[in-house]
């Protein structure tokens, strides 16, 4: 089975406050005459659901056509937290103990993808809601110590939407832990899946739109 948890891209997609919209004006039309129909399209590369590449939050970083494939394709495990404001590392270690069995640390063993599902994936693809889930630099820390290599979100940031200096992103970062955000988890029931979730391969970008699939 198949879950697209990816948000159709429209005019209409609600973008982060200041970033730019998107645009899809067509260039050639068959009803006018064209021989086919073309569009151009002039978005954010952070306008629905994409992957961050490194270089995102640090000049140094790399790029999105870099991101190991091997990162964004692999076994993923979906949690749900009910929740908007901070994601603290104790939601993380209680969402995570049902799943599998304790450990002396009282949380389950880490998968090395996880997606988080909030109240966020109930949000429609063209209104902006500033009061989403986010996590704090501990709860990301704590992830990357413990082996996660890919994190995603239904939230448009992991970080605050009034942040400055990106703490979560960026804790995130030092553990190489990739992001991706503006997925819609709707209707996904918490499980274990293949996650392949690929961003166009964009020279130096800081971010890729990207399609997103769960395969049982």
């Amino acid at each position: 089975m198949l879950y697209d948890v990816t948000r159709t891209l429209t005019p209409c997609t609600a973008v982060f406050p200041g970033d730019t919209p998107v645009t899809i004006t067509p260039t050639a039309q068959m009803r006018a005459g064209g021989s086919c129909n073309v569009t151009a399209i002039t978005m954010s590369a952070h306008a629905g659901t994409h992957v961050d590449a490194p270089r995102h939050y640090s000049d140094d970083g790399a790029g999105i056509e870099a991101v190991p494939l091997d990162v964004l394709i692999g076994p993923a495990r979906v949690i749900s937290l009910g929740m908007a404001g901070a994601i603290t590392t104790a939601d993380l270690q209680r969402a995570l103990r049902p799943a599998r069995p304790a450990t002396d640390a009282g949380y389950a063993p880490l998968p090395a993808r996880l997606l988080i599902h909030t109240c966020a994936s109930d949000i429609a693809d063209d209104v902006w809601d500033a009061g989403f889930a986010w996590f704090t630099p501990e709860a990301a820390d704590w992830l990357g110590v413990h082996g996660l290599r890919l994190i995603g979100t239904d939230a448009p940031s992991v970080d605050p939407a009034n942040s400055k200096d990106l703490p979560a992103h960026k804790a995130f970062l030092r553990h190489g832990v990739i992001i991706v955000e503006n997925l819609c988890l709707r209707d996904v029931p918490d499980d274990d899946y293949e996650l392949i979730a690929l961003p166009l391969k964009i020279a130096d970008n800081d971010a890729g739109p990207a399609r997103v699939v769960l395969r049982r």
